[in-house]
């Protein structure tokens, strides 16, 4: 059955238009409007400000937390990853306070463990280079 408003081939028992939502029974004009998307806040604005947020709007973190756990700091990087999986599961529920809460977790775990490890890769280089120059002097020495 082809709608007469927009001429879209329908199925025989349709009822209604899946092109326009206009009936397709002879009758009176029916239009179908979509409900509207859902609202994942509260009035307020603002990225942070309690305002509506798009499920993008809050950061997850996930790929800074991966990264920290293999090349950094593999404890604090695993807690980052942790934390950045709770952002979206908490968006898709509807806990925008619990979603930001959980992005700035996982945001500050994976700050102190790339710290952490940039730390721990000056100690280790600055440890090597001294084993190395002991070696030279000991090598010096002994000639």
């Amino acid at each position: 059955m082809n709608c007469p408003n927009c001429g879209t081939n329908n199925l025989d028992n349709a009822s209604v238009c899946v092109n326009c939502g206009r009936s397709l029974m002879g009758g009176a004009a029916q239009s179908y409007t979509p409900p509207p998307p859902p609202s994942y806040g509260t009035p307020g604005g603002g990225e942070y400000g309690g305002g509506p947020a798009a499920p993008g709007t809050v950061p997850n973190y996930l790929v800074q937390s991966i990264i920290v756990t293999l090349c950094c700091c593999l404890p604090l990087g695993v807690v980052a990853i942790i934390f950045s999986a709770q952002v979206n599961s908490k968006l898709a529920a509807g806990d925008i306070a619990g979603a930001r809460d959980a992005s700035q977790k996982a945001k500050m775990f994976a700050w102190i463990g790339f710290g952490l490890g940039i730390v721990a890769m000056i100690i280790w280089f600055a440890m090597s280079g001294t084993a190395v120059l002991q070696g030279i002097r000991d090598a010096q020495a002994n000639r």
